[in-house]
């Protein structure tokens, strides 16, 4: 009697667990090749305007993302700054292993918070930045492909833990070279959003050389986890990434 009991409710609970389930992400592994050009003019002693173009391809070049972004920066102290208002036009081919349908560009307008500090001879960044994303849509309406414009709309978070260590010297300065790290996390929320985890995170781990007090460069290895807006499709994209910084002081020169 007993085993007919336990094999009745088995077969109750086994059919629930299945559904329970969350089906298998599709996943899949490609190369990326990131760069990036970022201008930071200091027009006064508490505000620099960014500007910076981000240019982000997969396999072998194969075009991913572009990005314009410009912003301006207010230095509240020596370590900390905010951004209370800036803007990126972001172009996204189809693209990958995992192509989106349509080519569907965003507007974005984005705040953030940079604290800086200097613990001995390591340099720590902590910046979080939060983004209102209106996001254009492509529908197929029997065989006609129709923009419906930016229709998409969603918030984001992102927090970005960063390090940077002097190689060969005291500190970072004019022919300096240093280690670079980061690691940045994301997540999205808002009415049209269907996946409510952190949906993205890159980590980063390369070297840096600063020419002079104007010029940066630095390149490494980037790993991207994304995962896409149902929550059932991911890629893992590991590659190079290599960023140029150039700094003018309009203040002084």
């Amino acid at each position: 009697m007993k085993t007919a009991t336990l094999a009745v409710i088995l077969a109750a609970l086994i059919p629930a667990i299945t559904i329970a389930q969350p089906a298998p992400r599709e996943k899949v592994t490609q190369g990326i090749e990131w760069f990036s050009w970022t201008n930071n003019f200091k027009v006064h002693k508490r505000l620099t305007i960014l500007t910076e173009g981000q240019f982000r391809f997969a396999g072998q070049f194969e075009p991913m993302q572009f990005q314009f972004r410009t912003a301006g920066e207010v230095h509240l102290t020596k370590n900390l700054s905010v951004v209370p208002l800036a803007y990126v036009y972001t172009w996204n081919p189809t693209y990958g292993k995992q192509p989106n349908a349509y080519v569907n560009n965003e507007h974005r307008t984005w705040q953030q918070v940079l604290f800086k500090q200097q613990v001995g001879r390591v340099h720590f960044s902590h910046r979080g930045r939060l983004e209102q994303r209106h996001v254009e849509v492509h529908v197929d309406q029997n065989g006609e492909v129709i923009n419906e414009g930016y229709d998409y709309f969603a918030n984001r978070i992102r927090y970005r833990f960063g390090m940077s260590v002097p190689l060969g010297k005291k500190d970072i300065g004019p022919k300096a070279w240093f280690a670079n790290f980061y690691e940045e996390v994301f997540m999205s929320w808002g009415k049209a959003v269907t996946y409510h985890k952190p949906d993205q995170n890159r980590v980063f781990a390369g070297v840096g050389y600063q020419a002079n007090k104007k010029f940066i460069v630095t390149t490494g290895f980037l790993y991207q986890m994304l995962v896409k807006a149902n929550g059932a499709k991911q890629e893992n994209n590991l590659g190079v990434q290599v960023n140029f910084t150039y700094n003018l002081d309009l203040t002084r020169d």
